[in-house]
């Protein structure tokens, strides 16, 4: 009988052999795949996507200082499927670094619906995460996580629509087209209207007439972004490499020595009697401010309980819940509930809403990046914190409500200074409150931002001044 041990491969062998199959199978598999994968049918928007592919690089800079960068990556999952990736890291006070980073991924085959699409944001020890998938949205914060409804009908289509329509049509200005996008917070999915202002040398510039600060973008021949522009302050361009986009990480930061205060040439007595205030606004360096009121040049004006009209499109927008103000979460609509208890009449309700938050409370500074669960969980927080549990518990309760940022006075210190309260939706007009000071009727030394250009107004806080020009009581 032939010795069959001498023919019976070894270990070692057998291993050897083991793997060598196992390089067959995956070969065989690569291979079957990729001849599928060709065989993927193509359309125009797949077309756009495979001409978008690659990594994209930008500086941010508000005004002319850096403040952050931008990397865009477009190409392919290992199954195939499209994918878009963004990351912005920028820093606008010394130790607090924002990161924001979004994915997008479709599906190879048409009519390439949406598979996924995440988002997280994170600074100073606080992180949020939202993943949206099947028309679910997960959202974690604050060690907390929650399930809740989405809208993720969502196709490439439509995500490069405007990419697609550039790549057949002739640029002429003045020619529109609609894009739709994922929008984090609210858990939707947002149509934006886009205008061509500029075509030349096959490069084109294109603006969002649907963004309150306007956007706008100016494309290469391939349609890449080589820059974009938000209002007149904040700019991406588009650069060589990394290295060049992380510019910012080498210079001072925007507000690392800036004063957030506003000095008056004289103290105001009995601010919280004031009916009306008028100060003239004066610039170091004689400059114009252009955020003023239209009172008059160089005049910013307040009165006590100010009243004005809420358009439904205003309305709409501060009603519901977000990631930002999470009014639909449990735990929220029970404090809510306790604040305003059996109370059905909504000034009376918006009243009981800012004495509860401004007792529920304790001021204390806070660094930026908070949740309104991390808020609630403390018990602590700035004026902006406390503005936004009150937006939230306020929207709970079905009474439209938002954030409002701005300037007030500070006897202590005889100065203006940053501070933030609420505007209330009652009988169609936005009324005013401050859950920080427990002021259920605003009184006129408070002095709003344009919502368009707060960043912009800040930056120039620390050169300006004040001066007293009426005061009724």
């Amino acid at each position: 009988m032939p010795n069959l041990l001498r023919h019976w491969p070894s270990p070692r062998t057998g291993l050897v052999v083991g793997i060598v199959g196992a390089l067959v199978v995956t070969v065989l598999v690569v291979l079957v795949a990729t001849v599928i994968w060709r065989f993927v049918p193509t359309t125009p928007e797949s077309d756009v996507a495979t001409r978008l592919a690659g990594e994209r690089w930008y500086a941010v800079t508000f005004r002319h200082t850096p403040i952050g960068h931008y990397q865009a990556t477009a190409g392919r999952t290992d199954d195939g499927d499209f994918e878009f990736r963004t990351v912005l890291r920028f820093r606008l006070e010394d130790n607090a670094e924002t990161r924001i980073e979004d994915r997008l991924v479709f599906h190879r085959r048409p009519p390439h619906r949406l598979l996924l699409a995440e988002h997280s944001s994170s600074g100073d020890g606080s992180q949020t995460r939202v993943s949206i998938a099947e028309g679910t949205a997960e959202v974690i914060e604050a060690g907390t996580s929650r399930r809740t409804d989405a809208d993720s009908d969502l196709e490439l289509a439509d995500y490069l629509a405007v990419e697609s329509w550039l790549a057949r049509v002739d640029r002429q200005p003045g020619e529109t087209q609609t894009a739709r996008s994922v929008d984090f917070d609210a858990l939707t999915i947002t149509t934006d209207h886009w205008r061509i202002v500029g075509a030349e040398n096959g490069e084109v510039e294109i603006v969002n007439e649907s963004s309150v600060e306007t956007a706008r973008i100016h494309l290469d021949a391939e349609l890449r972004p080589l820059r974009m522009e938000s209002g007149d302050l904040l700019t991406l361009q588009r650069v060589a490499d990394e290295n060049a986009a992380r510019i910012w990480e080498r210079g001072p930061t925007l507000f690392g020595v800036a004063s957030h205060r506003v000095p008056v040439d004289r103290a105001i007595a009995r601010p919280e009697s004031l009916s009306r205030l008028v100060v003239a606004v004066d610039h170091e360096h004689g400059d114009e401010v252009h955020w003023l009121s239209s009172e008059g040049t160089g005049l910013l004006a307040a009165q006590a309980d100010p009243r004005k009209a809420a358009s439904a499109a205003d309305i709409g927008q501060a009603t519901g819940a977000t990631v930002s103000f999470p009014a639909g979460e449990p735990r929220m609509r029970d404090l809510a509930k306790r604040a305003v208890a059996s109370l059905d009449d909504p000034g009376a309700k918006a009243n009981a809403l800012t004495m509860f938050v401004h007792h529920h409370l304790r001021y204390r500074d806070t660094a930026g990046g908070r949740t309104v669960f991390d808020t609630v969980r403390d018990r602590t927080g700035d004026c902006t914190e406390f503005a936004d549990l009150y937006t939230t518990l306020a929207r709970a309760t079905g009474l439209p409500a938002r954030t409002v940022i701005g300037l007030a006075y500070q006897k202590e210190f005889q100065s203006f200074a940053l501070h933030a309260w609420n505007e209330v939706a009652i009988d169609g007009f936005w009324r005013s409150v401050d859950p920080t000071w427990g002021q259920t009727s605003l009184d006129a030394t408070h002095f709003a931002l344009p919502s368009g250009d707060t960043l912009a107004a800040i930056t120039e806080l620390p050169h300006l001044s004040f001066r007293i020009v009426e005061t009724l009581y």
